[in-house]
């Protein structure tokens, strides 16, 4: 009976793999809004149940297609960053401007802003002792602190290069984690 679990469970994980990959050359492809799951099910050559499966609509493979890349930003919020990879995502952002502000404004800025904030929040309850304020309420305000400055650069309000920006969002993120985590002095 394990050995069946383990073979559906690696089904599961490559059919969402195949679907992952489909969505993610799609959005290189065509704007964010345009994309079906049409689009994506023949993409991923996969059936529409198949895909239902998985994910109930476009906006859910969206979020699931953004965990890694969220990753490295909950990562570098709660002092486990790589400078080296934030900055590659910071160019990959700016590399695909209209895709990020796309992501990150409206609906889908909502979806952000959860997502990163659930990773961090993760990350943050692994720490040991108590925070200053709830860690939910602090890994809220770092996910929209951290992809309102993304929003703002990728909309040209201010310029600024990616590896300029990379220590800035690591350093504001130990300083916050830092003050979340503060122990009173004896």
């Amino acid at each position: 009976m394990t050995d069946d679990l383990a073979i559906a469970d690696r089904r599961v994980r490559r059919t969402r793999r195949a679907l992952i990959s489909a969505f993610n050359r799609l959005v290189m492809e065509k704007r964010l809004d345009d994309i079906k799951v049409a689009d994506i099910i023949a993409a991923a050559d996969v059936g529409r149940s198949t895909f239902y499966e998985h994910y109930s609509g476009r906006r859910d493979i969206h979020v699931d297609a953004m965990a890694t890349p969220m990753a490295v930003l909950a990562d570098a919020a709660t002092g486990r960053g790589d400078e080296e990879a934030l900055t590659g995502l910071l160019e990959h952002f700016w590399d695909n401007r209209a895709l990020a502000r796309a992501t990150l404004q409206g609906d889908n800025a909502r979806a952000a802003i959860r997502l990163l904030a659930d990773q961090i929040t993760e990350r943050l309850n692994e720490k040991p002792g108590a925070g200053t304020l709830p860690v939910r309420l602090a890994a809220m305000q770092m996910a929209q602190g951290h992809l309102g400055l993304v929003l703002a650069w990728v909309t040209g309000e201010a310029s600024a290069k990616p590896a300029q920006l990379a220590p800035v969002i690591m350093q504001s993120s130990e300083a916050a984690v830092r003050a979340l985590f503060a122990v009173e002095a004896d």
